[in-house]
């Protein structure tokens, strides 16, 4: 009975994935990516033409250690969510109650964290102590609607979609009444952060709520399976993190703030083809993780979906990059002029960084989140190493170089992954062959 529920189960995903609404929704994704994208990019046009490179650096510094306590504090718990929902749907409300139990007290850990930093990385500069405290304490209820945004991924792709844009929306709106009400600060603007994240987190529970995801009640037996991916996903997570933004931390410890602006402003354009290339691996991931065996046609995915992003992101990113030299003052103004450069040297970057994501998502849904951690690990190394002997002579330019070099070794690490089975599809294999003499 166990084998044919097996069977029947494979025979109607295998079915799902071929299914013409994979492309459907891939777009659709993606839309809502973009989207998210363009209106968090507003708010942060509006910041730098207001409030210029120094405050513009001021408000990168504080959301890149932002970054870094929400990945550390999430503990991988996002996409071990969206792995076990996705796996085993019968058990979903128990999964999400017991990882939002564990990110909670993980986010407290990284909460009290970043407090106690605060003054260290705020170098006495009261306005950015605020900074920092403010951003910090919002971890918590960013933790707690992660939870509840990573399950809906593998339940309904489309409230998925909707609850992830309603935060950099909610915090758009918010920015340019403060700007047109002439109160836009650097503390201002961190403060609509963290007052949008209550409301999304309150969106994602109703959507939950409708899905059936919560309420659920914590099963102890869960933590370990949960934990274990998670571990391996963090693995992952820190040095990615590391990857995209030891560059930025190092320069707000090391460089005027104006010029950490200026990079900031050239990371964040270079970084505009990822909304719509990692919508592919947003909707594979699920797919590949309600897998219990690869397919031919889930073969065809992965190899569709490679390909798919190197297009796409390179198609995007260096006609951009063409010209930039025009555009970029343009839009931000003169001052930001000294980004063009950087920019060119991050485009490349900009092509492995998408790729890699939707390579990673690839990886994570066929059950080896451990060799993303191995290949970002790899990449972290070089980082470390290129901003070590480059920052001191060239400066900005040395990180934009180093973060390029670093996306390219994660990718080509990822790729020889990927071509390679599973360990637990390796061992599978080995054992069938004795049994079919």
């Amino acid at each position: 009975m166990a084998a044919y529920t097996s069977l029947g189960r494979l025979r109607g995903l295998a079915s799902t994935a071929c299914r013409a609404d994979f492309p459907r929704t891939v777009a659709r994704t993606a839309a809502f990516n973009i989207s998210a994208t363009v209106v968090a990019g507003l708010g942060g046009l509006i910041i730098a033409r207001a409030l210029g490179p120094t405050a513009r650096g001021e408000y990168a510094a504080v959301t890149a250690w932002f970054g870094v306590a929400l990945t550390v504090g999430g503990m991988g718990q996002p996409a071990a969510l969206c792995f076990y929902v996705a796996r085993d749907a019968q058990r979903a409300p128990a999964y999400v109650a017991t990882s939002r139990a564990m990110m909670v007290v993980t986010g407290s850990i990284a909460l009290c964290s970043g407090l106690l930093l605060a003054p260290v990385l705020a170098h006495g500069h009261t306005v950015a102590l605020t900074g920092y405290r403010i951003a910090f304490a919002a971890s918590i209820m960013a933790f707690v609607g992660a939870s509840l945004i990573s399950s809906l991924q593998a339940r309904n792709l489309r409230q998925w979609n909707i609850a992830r844009i309603a935060q950099p929306v909610l915090s758009f709106m918010g920015i340019a009444t403060l700007w047109r009400l002439h109160v836009l600060t650097v503390d201002t603007a961190l403060v609509v952060l963290a007052g949008t994240m209550p409301l999304q987190s309150a969106l994602a529970y109703g959507y939950c709520r409708r899905a059936g995801l919560v309420p659920g009640h914590t099963q102890m037996a869960l933590v370990r399976p949960l934990a274990a991916y998670g571990a391996a996903q963090i693995a992952a997570l820190t040095p990615a993190a590391l990857n995209a933004q030891l560059d930025q931390l190092v320069l707000s410890q090391t460089v005027p703030a104006a010029d950490l602006g200026r990079y900031a402003v050239a990371v964040s354009l270079s970084l505009f083809p990822i909304p719509l290339v990692s919508a592919i691996g947003n909707v594979a991931f699920p797919r590949l993780a309600a897998q219990s065996e690869m397919t031919q046609a889930s073969q065809r995915l992965q190899k569709a979906s490679v390909a798919g992003s190197f297009v796409v992101s390179a198609g995007l990113i260096f006609p951009f990059a063409a010209v930039a030299y025009w555009v970029v003052p343009l839009v931000f103004g003169s001052a930001y002029r000294e980004a063009v450069p950087l920019l060119w040297i991050l485009a490349p970057g900009s092509v492995f960084l998408a790729c890699g994501q939707v390579v990673g998502d690839l990886l994570r849904g066929k059950r080896q989140p451990g060799a993303v951690a191995w290949a970002q690990g790899l990449a972290a190394v070089f980082t470390v190493v290129l901003l070590l002997a480059l920052l001191p002579f060239v400066g900005v330019y040395g990180a934009a170089i180093a973060s390029t070099v670093a996306y390219g070794i994660a990718l080509a690490a990822m790729l020889r992954c990927l071509r390679q089975p599973p360990r637990h599809a390796r061992r599978s294999a080995a054992e069938a062959i004795p049994a079919a003499d």
